[in-house]
Formats: C-alpha cells, structure tokens, sequence
C-alpha cells in the first residue's frame, strides 16, 4: 500500500472554494476505515472490471461537490450541477419511536 493514493476533497471557508488533495493512503487509512465506501460505478460487484464510463467520473464528482452542501449550505445556490432526481434541502426529522 505504500504507493497507493487518496484524493480528498474540502471546503475552504477563507477562499470560499471547494478543494482537493491528494495523499498518500496509508495517512488517512484509519479514517477511510471508519467511512462509508462507495464503489465506482456504484452498481459494480467486487473484484470487477466493469469499465469506468465519463458518466461514471460526473457523478463522482457531483457527489464531492454535493457532500459539502450540508455543512455548507451557502454553497447550494451555486451547485448548478444535472442530478437524477431532485434534491430536497430541509432537514429530515428522526422517526419518533
């Protein structure tokens, strides 16, 4: 592992820009172990070859852009991205039980 990567992305409140880095894995391996993975394309079964399409590398990207909306709402009315279904801002309220 110690030639493998990992790209990172962040909100920069100083510039106001979405960012990315790239580091080395083994520097973020225990917090990549705590985290939800997605796979890419995200129908693929493990261990496939199943290309990786431009639509595939469009939705990657929206969605780091899209995951920064959250803790940054400011950045919603900039997002001018095409996504399959409409997206629906306000909060959803745990379920009473």
């Amino acid at each position: 592992m110690s030639n493998e990567s990992a790209f990172i992305s962040y909100y920069d409140e100083q510039t106001q820009q979405i960012k990315f880095c790239v580091v080395q894995r083994a520097h973020v391996q225990s917090a990549i172990d705590r985290a939800l993975s997605i796979p890419v394309p995200p129908d693929a079964p493990e261990n496939s070859d199943t290309p990786i399409t431009d639509e595939d590398a469009r939705k990657l990207g929206s969605m780091a852009m899209l995951c920064h909306t959250k803790a940054h709402p400011e950045l919603r009315a900039r997002m001018q991205v095409t996504i399959e279904a409409p997206l629906v801002w306000t909060q959803v309220k745990p379920s009473a039980k």
